[in-house]
This record gives C-alpha cells, structure tokens and sequence, in this order.
C-alpha cells in the first residue's frame, strides 16, 4: 500500500476509533454528527486519491485525468449535498 493511502487509512480508522468513544460517552448528537461527517469526507477523499492513482497506472492521458478528477470531486460534493 502506498504511503500516503496507508496515511490516511490509518486516519481514517483512528477517527472510526474516536466515533465509537463519543458513542460510549454518550456524546452530543451534534458533535457525533460532526465526526461522521468527517469520517464520510475522509472516505471519499481516499476513494478519489485511489481512482486518481489507478488512472495513472493505467496511462490514462493527463488531460483526461485531470478530466476524470474533476468529474470526481463534483461528484463526491454532489453526493454530499
């Protein structure tokens, strides 16, 4: 696994980590909220950094990369509207 992919991975489950605390404590709802909107953001960040790469390794052209990670992000903020 790729450094920076196992950085944030490891992100990742340390926030999964937190949520599970906050939900044993008994948190504010709005607060745990706010952690699983982070959490789905962090997701959705690693899910496009993974296309990203896989369309490098597949010697995608730069154009249309730029293309696909455009296309990505507006359809990650469009998911999350």
């Amino acid at each position: 696994m790729e450094p920076e992919i196992k950085k944030r991975f490891n992100r990742i489950k340390g926030q999964f980590n937190g949520l599970e605390k906050m939900i044993d404590q008994e948190r504010d709802c709005l607060e745990i909220l706010n952690q699983i909107s982070a959490i789905r953001s962090a997701i959705d960040s690693l899910g496009t950094i993974i296309l990203s790469q896989e369309a490098t390794c597949l010697k995608i052209k730069k154009s249309e990369r730029d293309r696909l990670n455009t296309l990505l992000k507006r359809f990650i903020k469009n998911k999350l509207t």
